[in-house]
């Protein structure tokens, strides 16, 4: 008669009986629950994977966003300095009419805050889509980092 408690992964068997179940069950059955374990642990790292996916596809959106952003900035910029050309080719041509000078100015003052405020909007866009795009990088790196680090610890 054999007497041994056995715990594994938090669960505890006490047995007692002959030595023969020991020698010829005892083995395969440890090594079905340590299967099973392992089919868990996998099971739980695709589905880790399929999120981190997932989070993939949301930081590819995010950066197309982030381009986009950055085309109308561009598109922005040439269209000020566009009108910039326009506004002192007319400073040039009108120089002799004080009148049409100053409504000239005034434009360009008007045109510049609109401007600056366009651009202040952009800034704003760009900056939380950064924020967004950061934030999700970071989740995702620390994702991977444990699924690497539970792969390993299978190993």
């Amino acid at each position: 008669m054999t007497k041994f408690k056995l715990n594994i992964s938090g669960t505890e068997v006490d047995y007692e009986g002959s030595e023969k179940f020991l020698e010829t069950k005892l083995l395969p059955l440890l090594e079905a629950f340590n299967k099973s374990h392992n089919e868990q642990i996998i099971r739980n790292l695709l589905a880790l994977h399929e999120e981190l996916q997932g989070n993939l596809a949301t930081l590819e959106g995010h950066l197309a966003s982030i381009a986009q952003l950055n085309g109308e900035l561009a598109r922005k910029v040439k269209e000020f300095t566009d009108k910039s050309g326009d506004f002192f080719e007319s400073i040039e041509t009108l120089q002799s009419d004080r009148a049409a000078l100053f409504a000239a100015t005034k434009e360009m003052q008007e045109m510049s805050m609109s401007f600056n405020l366009q651009y202040l909007q952009l800034q704003q866009q760009m900056s939380q889509e950064n924020r967004a795009y950061s934030t999700v990088s970071n989740i995702m790196k620390t994702k991977h980092d444990t699924v690497k680090n539970s792969i390993n610890n299978i190993r």
